[in-house]
């Protein structure tokens, strides 16, 4: 047990979701811990990601939701208008608040804290810079490395150029962009592209492969470009982003398609094309032979790196840029390093979408799962059979559950209100090997969004009873 006051058991770099739950989680467990955090604590994900990017998409739905009215039978007697500085202030009293919180947490469970760069000397030695200039060294026993990331930079023409904006910057918009062209169309730039539009911003994506939010299933990627289409976000997909230049006031992005040299105009070009590993900090590792994976730290099950009393963990390992994912990495890394057995296991991970309406997969997806086996039955359950989404208006989309020869759920992918939160029922549901029958047995409340879950499953089993199937005089059983 480390004494002295430089001298310490575990080391986080980081103070992110990976970051300071393994550094709690590690004093939860006896251990003398500090965290190092160069920025800000909370990370990318309380601070410039995950939360502001939730509180300001919550404001674009509830604004975008009074168009909605008058069908309801509400009337209102001026048109809203959005105040963006307003906004933005609400997302920064939100994110101050979980930071804040991150902290406290940090200081209440005994993790000395060092805001300042850290620069790693050897699996024992860290060199800090403190925010005031002064430097400090501190020893370890145990390193946890949670560097997290930054967002990726393409090498074309025109990225440093006005009104070119990062993931980062749009969290800070000082007004609403009368129009936007968004690179990429991943799940960062679809978030991002929903929010504007709902804002009143005029969308453009431009996605160099063939479909918007491609690694998820076929089906929900069609119907989020339709749901685009129909609200007027134009989604270009197969084009390939060669530069960026002025055209007067606005902006121009320039692509190859299939059909030849497009461009499109806007007044901002918001760059979303993903993020990638930040290695800052751990040259001296590296020198000293870490092994890397596309510009990645590896990591092992055990979240162990092939250096001794060294782990990894988050978007430093980019095993899947979630949140959630790099805080589990963080109680394993953790655990291993107070002289535990933990391993990570990465067949069950939920991964949330927050456009309108949400978008929430685990498992495999059906093309995933076909590949695997033609055993596979996969159906959908779409939400204008539901009743309470009925009755809320909320029946765009679908549930669907993907099964396999013996009932086994090998995935499902929901597209509809509050799918983030209902897709948890299937992650149990799997991570607990259950099958169809133990989902059908569960009596479902009613009238709730979770009914669709059982009737998704009912469907993929064949025999639905609130929708009519083709197939359904050959249910299984």
């Amino acid at each position: 047990m480390a004494t002295e006051q430089n001298q310490f058991d575990v080391v986080v770099i980081g103070a992110g979701p990976g970051g300071y739950v393994a550094a709690i989680r590690a004093a939860q467990l006896g251990g003398r811990v500090a965290i190092v955090e160069k920025q800000y604590i909370g990370g990318t994900c309380l601070n410039v990601g995950c939360i502001p990017s939730k509180a300001l998409l919550h404001i674009a739905q509830v604004y975008a939701s009074f168009a909605e009215f008058p069908k309801l039978g509400i009337q209102v007697a001026n048109p809203p208008t959005l105040d963006m500085s307003v906004a933005v202030a609400y997302k920064d009293k939100v994110v101050k608040q979980l930071t804040g919180g991150v902290a406290q947490l940090l200081k209440a469970n005994g993790v000395t804290i060092f805001e300042g760069a850290a620069e790693v000397k050897s699996p024992t030695q860290i060199a800090i810079t403190l925010k005031d200039g002064s430097a400090r060294s501190i020893e370890t026993g145990k390193l946890i490395l949670a560097n997290g990331s930054v967002p990726i930079r393409p090498p074309f023409p025109g990225l440093d150029g006005r009104n070119v904006i990062f993931s980062d910057d749009a969290m800070n918009m000082p007004k609403v962009p009368e129009s936007l062209v968004c690179i990429g169309g991943g799940v960062i730039a679809v978030e991002l592209a929903c929010m504007f539009q709902a804002f009143g911003t005029k969308v453009t994506i431009v996605e160099m492969l063939p479909s918007i939010i491609a690694n998820e299933d076929e089906e929900v990627s069609k119907a989020l470009t339709r749901s685009f289409t129909k609200r007027g976000v134009a989604v270009h997909t197969n084009a390939r982003v060669e530069a960026i230049e002025d055209a007067g006031d606005k902006k121009r992005v320039i692509a190859t398609t299939p059909n030849g040299q497009q461009s499109f105009e806007a007044e901002y070009v918001l760059v979303a094309v993903g993020r990638k590993a930040n290695p800052a900090g751990i040259g001296a590792l590296t020198a000293a032979g870490l092994a890397m994976d596309r510009g990645r730290v590896a990591a092992n099950e055990r979240m162990e790196t092939n250096l001794p009393g060294v782990y990894a963990i988050g978007d430093l390992v980019g095993k899947t840029w979630l949140a959630h994912v790099a805080s589990t990495e963080g109680e394993i890394a953790a655990e291993n390093a107070l002289g535990h057995d933990a391993t990570m296991d990465y067949n069950v991970v939920p991964r949330p979408i927050f456009t309108f309406p949400e978008i929430a997969s685990v498992g495999l997806n059906e093309a995933q799962a076909r590949e695997r086996s033609s055993s596979v039955r996969a159906e959908k359950f779409p939400w204008v059979a539901n009743g309470k989404a009925l009755a809320s208006d909320e029946t765009e989309g679908f549930t669907k559950v993907i099964l396999g020869e013996y009932g086994e759920i090998l995935g499902a992918a929901i597209y509809g209100p509050d799918a983030t939160n209902l897709i948890t029922e299937f992650s149990l549901a799997m991570r607990a090997e259950l099958t169809a029958d133990e989902v059908l047995a569960t009596i479902h409340p009613h009238p709730t969004y979770s009914e669709a879950l059982r009737e998704a499953t009912l469907a993929a089993e064949g025999r639905p009873i609130h929708i009519f199937l083709r197939s359904a005089a050959a249910a299984r059983r």
